[in-house]
């Protein structure tokens, strides 16, 4: 009888863990949900390459880019709840190694639902083994050009891809002016994200589209001076400027030519390589900035 009794205590101690388990599991889902009432637009700091994570005010995620290795997936684990293995849209921005790599070990890691590419991939086992993992992942795949647009959380976030342009399949481009480029919009504040494409790129961009605005640009290839057109920069009516590089890279980004662009037109600068991850957050009309080292 006494034995019985054991039992039975041990089935209600075993009973009443599980409980308050799924209590706190369903807590941190509540206070998750509940904290998030802006869009959050994180660079994270990933050495010498592009990797950023969006998340809107109703919680769609966005990946763009991986940067080289994999730290991007500590980055994510900090970012997203531990709970959380699922991510809605990744962009790859151009098959470079310092944009690409981290992505497939997030899609090693985490299911994916779309993805976004130009289509237009390059003789690399990097980009052989992308293409056979998205053909494997499930998810739609959406090859875009300009004028492409995608419609979230109900209109209030839209992401418009301003390149590659649509005869460009077969140019015989460099890979970084082949680059997706795209602006995210959260009702009046913008998020352009110009990937690698070169000052003659941006100003053939901005000719195009001359009413092209950006609260926030992500400076195109790491700040190179070979990517800081003045009038595409100046013309944005940009706010703030984030360079992605790594801590002194062999390449000397971000060059000094662009600094001083940026500097002339009082654009607040942030790099990853001095300010670890750069962290956005805006409600569609204030926008809000913090640096995590």
């Amino acid at each position: 009888m006494e034995l019985k009794n054991e039992k039975k205590q041990e089935w209600f101690k075993w009973a009443a863990l599980g409980l308050i388990c799924a209590n706190l599991f369903v807590w941190l889902v509540l206070a998750e949900s509940g904290r998030q009432k802006f869009t959050e637009v994180r660079f994270f700091d990933v050495g010498q390459g592009d990797a950023a994570f969006v998340q809107t005010a109703r919680g769609t995620q966005i990946i763009i880019d991986g940067g080289p290795g994999n730290s991007v997936l500590e980055k994510l684990g900090r970012a997203m709840p531990f709970y959380d293995r699922q991510i809605d849209w990744m962009i790859l921005s151009h098959p470079d190694s310092d944009h690409l790599s981290g992505l497939l070990a997030v899609l090693e890691n985490y299911r994916v639902d779309n993805i976004v590419w130009s289509g237009i991939g390059k003789d690399s086992d990097e980009c052989r083994q992308w293409e056979a993992m998205i053909a494997r992942e499930g998810a739609r795949i959406f090859e875009v050009s300009a004028p492409d647009r995608f419609s979230l959380d109900a209109g209030d976030v839209v992401v418009e891809i301003l390149l590659p342009e649509s005869e460009s399949a077969g140019a015989k481009e460099s890979s970084n002016n082949l680059s997706v480029a795209a602006r995210i919009i959260h009702k009046n504040r913008a998020f352009l994200f110009a990937g690698d494409i070169d000052a003659k790129k941006e100003a053939l961009l901005f000719g195009a589209n001359p009413d092209l605005r950006a609260d926030v640009l992500k400076i195109a290839h790491h700040g190179s001076k070979y990517s800081a057109n003045e009038e595409f920069t100046a013309g944005l009516a940009t706010a703030a400027a984030v360079i992605s590089c790594g801590k002194d890279n062999r390449h000397g980004h971000p060059h000094s030519e662009t600094l001083d662009l940026l500097e002339k037109y009082d654009i607040k600068t942030l790099r990853t390589d001095d300010d670890g991850n750069i962290v956005f957050r805006t409600d569609g009309e204030r926008v809000f900035v913090r640096t995590q080292k």
